[in-house]
């Protein structure tokens, strides 16, 4: 399984293939990736605050490769937090009309020398990493225009910054 799941990574990031934009809310995509591993957050003992600007306009997302980009942050973000934790995901707008969204934990955190090697490949926290997961993460949003930092979270865990083109007005 392990293997195929690194094909699988490595074929994606080799063809990563056009995305299949449409009009949809970035705070929904996020919702439904916390749906998805809700199950997985309440038996790790994790809660989760979301904190959603309601005011947020619909960009041009492929909503189901934005999910997967989500899903993998969501997961990394309950393992680094093994004994339980808070989750806490935000979303807003800025001045320049850029649209972003936090997800910040209060985990085990990434060693300072890592963080700015983690969106490389074969790079991994995890003993049992393989070290693609965040590339494809970068990959994804890097093809809706957006941005994608890690930093770490005080007082301990990390936050995954990340922001998207506000919509083109014509």
């Amino acid at each position: 399984d392990q293997v195929e799941s690194v094909v699988k990574d490595l074929m994606g990031l080799a063809n990563p293939g056009d995305l299949r934009v449409a009009p949809c809310s970035l705070n929904a995509v996020l919702e439904s990736s916390v749906r998805q591993v809700a199950h997985q957050l309440t038996y790790r003992r994790i809660t989760v605050e979301m904190r959603l600007d309601n005011g947020l306009p619909d960009l041009p997302l492929d909503a189901g490769r934005l999910k997967q980009a989500f899903l993998n942050l969501l997961v990394n973000a309950s393992e680094a937090m093994p004994t339980g934790g808070r989750l806490e995901i935000t979303s807003g707008h800025d001045a320049d009309g850029r649209i972003w969204c936090l997800i910040c934990d209060d985990g085990v955190g990434v060693e300072p020398r890592l963080l700015e090697r983690v969106f490389d490949p074969f790079v991994s926290t995890k003993p049992e990493g393989v070290g693609l997961g965040l590339v494809n993460v970068k990959a994804v949003v890097e093809a809706h225009g957006g941005r994608i930092s890690l930093r770490g979270n005080s007082p301990s865990g990390t936050c995954a910054d990340l922001s998207f083109p506000g919509p083109v007005h014509g």
